[in-house]
């Protein structure tokens, strides 16, 4: 169970990673639309942000900011909900990523290279999520949990940072 689990969670987070490349493939050969470029996504900044988002969920998960293919780790013991809460703000910047990609589409503004490659429209989105739904079974019993997120909904005022909103949700038995 332990290398499926982290066999799953990887081939989610490369299929997602595949969309945040395509875009910064997009942005430094000055192929995305501005409306696109604004928003950035596709960027370095981009990246980073989410390796930190991953590396709060492979601690809460694991124990350990990083894992690897191969890596046989044993999930920590983990509060339910906010395990819940840090996966789906990791997956709700995938989604913007491929939101991008399938507006782009939708617009007509993606390069035929995307297209031919199959990115960026709904049955790559399918794809994704029966990765997404897999890992959900393997540690919640369900596949679907996004409905039980509770951090999605941002609250008024300044939004803190990664840092700050996991700063209590340590794991428990490591």
């Amino acid at each position: 169970m332990n290398r499926q689990l982290l066999s799953s969670l990887f081939a989610e987070r490369e299929h997602a990673s595949s969309w945040w490349s395509v875009l910064n493939q997009l942005r430094i050969s000055n192929q995305l639309p501005e409306w696109v470029r604004t928003k950035v996504v596709g960027s370095d900044t981009d990246y980073e942000e989410s390796m930190l988002e991953r590396s709060i969920v492979n601690h809460a998960l694991f124990g350990i900011d990083e894992i690897r293919p191969g890596d046989d780790l044993r999930p920590c013991a983990f509060e339910y909900q906010s395990l819940i809460d840090l996966m789906e703000l990791e997956r709700t910047r995938y989604l913007t990523w491929w939101t991008m990609l399938n507006e782009m589409r939708a617009r007509k503004q993606l390069p035929e290279w995307v297209a031919t490659n199959r990115i960026g429209h709904g049955p790559d989105h399918e794809r994704w999520s029966d990765k997404a739904a897999k890992v959900n079974q393997m540690l919640f019993g369900q596949p679907h949990v996004r409905h039980l997120a509770t951090q999605l909904r941002v609250p008024e005022g300044p939004r803190p940072d990664s840092r700050q909103r996991t700063a209590s949700l340590t794991p428990v038995n490591c």
